[in-house]
């Protein structure tokens, strides 16, 4: 019998509190480069550091926050460990969604007052029926 899997309570504090504490883990430009790597495919931590050059202490660090955060595992063979992505759907949309230009749509006062007000009213409408 297959496994049911259970659906995330999605409006509750502590769900947010678990998708911010994945994005800090994610907030580090060495752990992004690192995520992108590995989108590509599973490396080695050879290869990642080829990619990503900083001393091998600091990359160990940052791939363990990222294993720490269930982003990220890995599989040794002799002296190799490779590394893969736990979430490959969430990371790969991340970094495609940071990849983009993103425009900055300012508005002035008014506009943000009549926009704020008509979804007052649609509330207000909804609740009287």
């Amino acid at each position: 019998m297959a496994k049911k899997k259970s659906v995330p309570d999605t409006g509750g504090v502590e769900f947010w509190n678990d998708r911010a504490r994945l994005l800090a883990v994610m907030a580090h430009p060495v752990r992004l480069a690192i995520l992108e790597t590995l989108c590509e495919r599973p490396s080695c931590v050879k290869d990642v550091n080829a990619l990503v050059p900083l001393a091998q202490a600091h990359l160990s660090q940052h791939m363990a926050a990222l294993r720490k955060a269930n982003l990220i595992a890995s599989h040794t063979c002799g002296t190799l460990r490779c590394y893969y992505i736990l979430q490959p759907t969430l990371v790969k949309k991340l970094i495609a969604l940071l990849r983009q230009e993103h425009s900055i749509q300012e508005h002035d006062c008014q506009s943000i007052i009549r926009q704020s007000r008509s979804k007052q009213r649609c509330g207000q409408k909804r609740a009287e029926s």
